[in-house]
């Protein structure tokens, strides 16, 4: 059964504003919780099959073990996703924007003041709907211009969870690259490691010693990228391999192919999800299934690209990797006990000519979206 949470355990005043815990609930079942602390998925609980409910999002049960624990932890990411090597932001014409630093030298998932560390303004309430807002200032993250986003959350009557933004570049030309964070466990426990994922990418982005891009890309044929067929995160992370080493394990960036428009062999369902508030151009990106359940997860997306992430970071630490669990109510995370699929940009791809980037302008309206649709 999913986790019973304590919305008080999520309420206070941080930063002059209120942080609260949502929970939406969908026709078919889904029922996602929310926080406005980071636009944070504390907890998606799936339909079972026997009436019951199974959380497959790893989290914690208050607001204070957000601030105490894995900073990226079920966080709306912003506004660059990944890293820019050594905090610099090469801007349009070649000059370079020093920016603040939080990971060694470089700047990192927005950095120290990025919108994981954010209190998001609620501005609509729904029983399956969700929307926030958040400014992105310069004296936060130190990217030029101000860009104001709205971020629709919707529960669907197909078991998908819709995450869109619609952003608003206000006064200088800026990046804007946002991606969703949350760890996924298809079992609801234990580690991740017999999933099997599955993404239409033949190419992905090599890493160097510093754990930010060379620039170029690489096929993922005879590597441990290659997931155009099924297969076990195990068997990704089993061969000794230069990349992985560099990374410290799965941690790499796969881009997606052009053509593919349409589900691959082996997805349930065989249009798109839909939402009212969901921007036209989704397409799939992976499907991660766990054999033992049958339980299954697609994700969509408007981004080119996927970050896998195998959750080697997680290191049971008693502050830091202690969740929720099934039984006990507390789960010490184990390396691999999640999986984050993160549709977003190419990393670190300002400073890097080869890397498709925009520049958006004022005026420019940003849309883009993320979207898990759950079988099984």
């Amino acid at each position: 059964m999913a986790y019973s949470l304590s919305r008080e355990a999520f309420q206070r005043n941080l930063h002059g504003q209120r942080t609260d815990l949502f929970t939406l609930r969908g026709a078919g079942g889904l029922q996602v919780a929310v926080s406005n602390y980071g636009a944070r998925l504390v907890q998606v609980a799936v339909p079972d099959g026997q009436g019951g409910l199974v959380d497959v999002a790893l989290g914690y049960d208050s607001l204070q073990g957000y601030q105490g624990g894995q900073q990226s932890m079920g966080a709306f990411v912003g506004r660059w996703a990944g890293r820019l090597r050594n905090g610099v932001l090469t801007l349009p014409g070649g000059a370079q924007h020093a920016l603040p630093t939080n990971s060694g030298p470089h700047h990192h998932h927005g950095g120290p003041r990025g919108s994981r560390f954010q209190v998001f303004t609620v501005d609509g309430v729904k029983p399956d709907a969700l929307t926030l807002s958040h400014t992105f200032r310069t004296d936060d993250d130190g990217v030029p211009g101000t860009v104001r986003l709205q971020l629709h959350l919707h529960v669907t009557v197909d078991n998908a969870l819709h995450m869109a933004w619609t952003a608003q570049v206000a006064d200088a030309p800026t990046v804007f690259n946002p991606t969703g964070h949350a760890f996924f466990n298809l079992a609801g426990t234990g580690t991740t490691h017999h999933h099997r994922l599955q993404l239409p990418a033949s190419r992905y982005v090599p890493l160097a010693a510093d754990v930010c891009p060379v620039g170029t890309v690489a096929p993922v044929q005879a590597t441990p990228f290659d997931f155009r067929q099924a297969r076990s995160i195990a068997d990704a992370v089993a061969p000794r391999h230069e990349q992985l080493a560099r990374a410290g394990g799965l941690d790499h960036y796969l881009v997606l192919d052009d053509a593919p428009h349409h589900p691959q062999a082996g997805w349930a369902q065989t249009a798109a999800p839909a939402s009212p508030t969901t921007p036209a151009g989704l397409r799939p990106a992976a499907l991660l299934s766990e054999p033992t359940t049958g339980r299954a997860m697609e994700v969509w997306t408007t981004a080119p690209g996927v970050q896998v992430y195998a959750a080697h970071g997680l290191q049971a630490d008693p502050v830091r990797d202690r969740g929720r669990g099934a039984e006990a109510g507390h789960w010490l995370w184990q390396p691999g006990d999640g999986i984050c699929l993160e549709p977003m940009e190419y990393p670190d791809a300002p400073n890097h000519p080869a890397f498709p980037v925009r520049w958006w302008l004022p005026g420019d309206v940003v849309q883009g979206a993320i979207v898990y649709r759950f079988t099984g």
